[in-house]
């Protein structure tokens, strides 16, 4: 059904307004396999990119990021297992891929407060030859690089000196999602799950009065990441008080897909589109839809010239047990 004038995305049997010309509806769900960790199975499911045919799924690790990787399959085989993608350099807590150019770009989640911990504050990016090799690695300790244009944008105040020293969880730097930038080829969008942005946002542990449900969520792009001189950029946008958990930009539609979800953890997520021309979110999920029966969505999957979207979510522990899929496409026309 095409809506002149206004684009209409059906989630559980209801239209919501995104942009002219096109709509959106599920496709499909299925389930990306578990695997065997110290004998439990587990999907720890946190990243996903696309690139010339091949899928790349990323693992955070699980508890203290034991066991992160990457592993790489094709499209008709999302629901077998996939092979382990052998790399150079070591990148803990991987929270997010992209795809730009002929590299797939992987973050980690960047909350390691202490200066040992550098495995656990990388961002990397990489070429795959013909033969499935890794080659052409680059990375850079990012942490210090987003902490420091944190408080260049918001100021230096009790916020950024609190973001600063805090854990992930506790309101502290915890990139969760990223995406390639509609505006330029050279850049990269971190999409951050903690911190949000309000002056009383923090853990109310260190203070009663501050809450870690209240404030706007940051991005924070990254142009030319690696070279000596990188150029950093924020935006905040509206997800009702919740953080980044996944985001990917869908060149078709002008515009980001978003998924949100809670500082603290708690099982409450949500999906938007992101109007960069305008600033405005739009929220496209609801209660008992499918989405809501994801245990935990952490990644979107754009599938170029397909009209094809994935959202992946994470499948272990006893809290997703019983899930009845990890993923669900959809498709825009």
């Amino acid at each position: 059904m095409i809506i002149k004038q206004c684009l209409f995305l059906f989630l559980g049997g209801m239209a919501l307004p995104v942009m002219a010309n096109m709509s959106i509806s599920e496709h499909s769900t299925g389930s990306t396999p578990q695997y065997l960790y110290n004998n439990i199975h587990s999907q720890d499911l946190s990243a996903s990119a696309y690139l010339n045919g091949v899928i790349y799924l990323g693992a955070d690790g699980g508890k203290n990021s034991d066991f992160p990787e990457i592993r790489h399959t094709i499209l008709t085989q999302l629901d077998e297992p996939a092979k382990i993608l052998s790399r150079q350099i070591i990148q803990r807590d991987i929270e997010g891929a992209t795809q730009v150019g002929d590299e797939i770009f992987v973050t980690s989640s960047l909350s390691q407060v202490s200066e040992d911990t550098g495995d656990y504050r990388v961002l990397s990016a990489f070429k795959v030859d013909e033969k499935g090799d890794v080659y052409s690695e680059r990375y850079v300790y990012a942490r210090e690089l987003v902490i420091n244009e944190l408080k260049a944008h918001f100021g230096d105040n009790a916020w950024s000196r609190r973001v600063s020293v805090s854990f992930g969880k506790s309101g502290g730097l915890n990139v969760e999602g990223l995406t390639a930038s509609h505006k330029n080829t050279k850049s990269v969008i971190m999409g951050l799950r903690s911190p949000l942005w309000d002056e009383s946002f923090g853990s109310p542990k260190l203070d009663p009065s501050l809450s870690l449900k209240k404030g706007d969520a940051i991005l924070v792009e990254m142009t030319n990441p690696f070279s000596a001189l990188p150029k950093l950029a924020i935006t905040t946008i509206d997800l009702s008080g919740q953080g980044v958990r996944g985001i990917e930009y869908i060149p078709a539609l002008n515009g980001y897909i978003v998924i949100s979800g809670g500082v603290q953890k708690m099982n409450i997520y949500s999906l938007w589109f992101y109007d960069p021309k305008s600033g405005k979110t739009s929220l496209l999920s609801k209660d008992n839809d499918n989405f809501s029966k994801l245990c935990r969505p952490e990644s979107i999957l754009n599938i170029p010239n397909t009209s094809i979207f994935y959202v992946l979510s994470e499948e272990s522990g006893s809290a997703c047990s019983n899930s009845a899929f990890n993923y669900i496409s959809y498709k825009y026309k």
